[in-house]
This record gives structure tokens, C-alpha cells and sequence, in this order.
């Protein structure tokens, strides 16, 4: 529905022409019709009238409705993760290259205003050399009935380190739990290592509030951002070799105030500006594959408790 209503203002604006909503529940698509005033369609009549397709269906779909929209012809976004498997997503890969088509993972962070000033900061060495960051994404909710925990949440924070420090992990560690008794996870505890920095990330369906928030620590300062409020505060402090001991050094906080702007709205646009110039999104297929390998490699170490390699 979300989706569904920034493609209403973007028709609205001139951008595209919705030609409609497919879904397999016909009481959902009563709804849709009866709010958006869009046409809907149970069967494909409507995919092969559209030159796009925004695919927000259960992960364990991904793949059977992604390969469709390929094979149709028709340029693609859709939610992460890219597949269930890493093997579905290698399968997609195939297609899209004999294709040609637009393939656009919905890793929506990247699109968030908040995580550019941060980028800047990093890339500007403004921290000095990186530690470590801490990814808490987190609160109480309703479980998620398609994937686990670690699938539809700690992914942002994973795809969202990568771009952070700019590379991949060399090793990753991961511990998943089942609280609620149920067979997907609920919370999760992940270590990404990068050589001389590391990332930790945990997510789950139980703290009190709403977290989505990230620490980076470096030698020169740290920054603490809240990707949600798309407020981030930078911390001037930090430890000097003084003689025979080491001292806290404060050089106090500045809060960085940015125009909020919705990360939905400016992913979905972007994938409408690739679909006119042909452009590589920004989240393609490979941070799509990427961030798939990080997630089953997480599930392996949280099954055998060892540190998984990445390749």
C-alpha cells in the first residue's frame, strides 16, 4: 500500500502511467480499487500492458514473479530480499543479463538522505580511521510471516555497512533466535568483519520503541545517526596517547538538522529515472546478490556457531 501510494502521486505528477494493481486476493484488490481508484487484475492481462513492474509480494515469491517480469520483457523492481535463495538470485542474474532489462533491489536505506551525509562524513575521513559501527534495527511488532528476523530487517543494516565502509565482509558470525516458537527467527546478533574493522548488527521483534539507528566509531570521532528521524549527531571526542596513559579527549557534539525527505518515494523515483536513461540503479543486482550470500553465510554460522568465510 505504501508503494502503491507514491505511485499514485508520481502518476500525478506527469511521471508514469499506473496501469494497475495484480494480486492474488481478491478482497485486498477491493480495497486497493476502492481507495487508490486503480484498476486491478487477478491474472497477467495487466503485465503485458505495463513496461515496468514493482514486485511487493511474500520473499518466497520473489522469485516465480521476478522471472515472469523478465521473461515478459519488462524492467523490474522488487523488495529485498532479491529471492529467498542465493541460488534463485543466481538464476535471475542469467535472465537480466540476456535481457538487458532493469533489475532494482529495494534496499529502500540507501535512498535515505540521512545515510549520504554520512557517507560524506566517511569518505571525507571526518572520523578519522574506522573502527567499528553498530547497527540496531529493532522494536516491538508483529513477526514478519515470510521470512525470519535476520531476512526482512538486520538486511537493511547489512546491505547498509557494506555501503558504509565500501567494501565486504571477509567473515561473518551471526546467532539467530526463536523466541516466539515459531520456525523463522525473531532476534539476531550479527558480526561482519571487513579486516581492521568490523560491524555489529541485531535486530529483533520485542525491544520497547522504535530503532533504527547506527553508531560508527572512529579514531577522530563518531557519529551517531538516526536513519528513521534522519537526525545525526557527531561526537568530536576521542582518546590521546598522553604519556604513560591515555586520556578522553571531549571535544563536544554537533547536531547536524536535515530537511526530511521520504526514502520511498525518492527509491521508487530513482527507478523510474533508470527505466528512462537506462541507467544501473544504484541498488542493482549485484548489491541484491551480495547481500543474499551475507544472509545465508549468517544462517549457516547461526546453525554450526562458526565464523563463515565470504569469498
Amino acid at each position: 500500500m505504501n508503494h502503491l501510494r507514491v505511485w499514485v502521486r508520481l502518476q500525478s505528477e506527469g511521471l508514469c502511467r499506473l496501469v494497475g494493481v495484480q494480486d492474488a486476493d481478491q478482497q485486498r484488490l477491493k480495497e486497493v480499487a476502492r481507495e487508490f481508484g486503480v484498476k486491478t487484475f487477478s491474472d497477467d492481462s495487466g503485465l503485458k500492458l505495463a513496461d515496468a513492474v514493482d514486485v511487493v509480494v511474500p520473499t518466497y515469491n520473489h522469485f516465480s514473479v521476478v522471472k515472469k517480469a523478465l521473461a515478459a520483457g519488462k524492467d523490474v523492481m522488487v523488495e529485498k530480499p532479491i529471492t529467498e535463495t542465493l541460488a534463485e538470485a543466481r538464476e535471475l542474474e542469467k535472465l537480466q543479463r540476456k535481457s538487458k532489462n532493469i533489475l532494482m533491489v529495494g534496499h529502500l536505506f540507501r535512498y535515505n538522505p540521512a545515510a549520504d551525509y554520512v557517507k560524506k562524513l566517511l569518505v571525507d575521513k571526518e572520523l578519522g580511521k574506522i573502527r567499528f559501527l553498530r547497527g540496531r534495527f529493532m522494536g516491538f511488532r508483529f513477526p514478519e510471516h515470510d521470512a525470519g528476523v535476520l531476512a526482512t530487517t538486520a538486511i537493511h543494516f547489512l546491505y547498509m555497512a557494506n555501503q558504509f565502509l565500501g567494501k565486504t565482509p571477509k567473515s561473518v558470525w551471526a546467532k539467530t533466535d526463536h523466541m516466539l516458537g515459531t520456525k523463522l527467527d525473531d532476534h539476531c546478533l550479527i558480526r561482519l568483519d571487513y579486516g581492521e574493522e568490523f560491524a555489529l548488527i541485531e535486530s529483533d521483534y520485542f525491544t520497547p520503541g522504535k530503532y533504527r539507528t547506527f553508531d560508527i566509531v572512529g579514531t577522530q570521532g563518531s557519529v551517531f545517526v538516526d536513519l528513521l528521524n534522519q537526525q545525526l549527531d557527531i561526537h568530536r571526542k576521542r582518546h590521546v596517547h598522553g604519556g604513560a596513559r591515555i586520556e578522553a579527549y571531549d571535544g563536544g557534539v554537533v547536531h547536524q538538522k536535515m530537511e526530511f525527505q521520504e526514502p520511498l518515494d525518492l527509491e521508487i523515483r530513482h527507478f523510474l529515472k533508470c527505466i528512462q536513461d537506462r541507467s544501473e540503479p544504484t541498488t542493482g543486482l549485484a548489491d541484491g546478490l551480495e547481500t543474499l550470500k551475507i544472509i545465508e553465510a549468517a544462517y549457516e554460522s547461526s546453525r554450526t556457531g562458526k565464523i563463515i568465510p565470504l569469498n
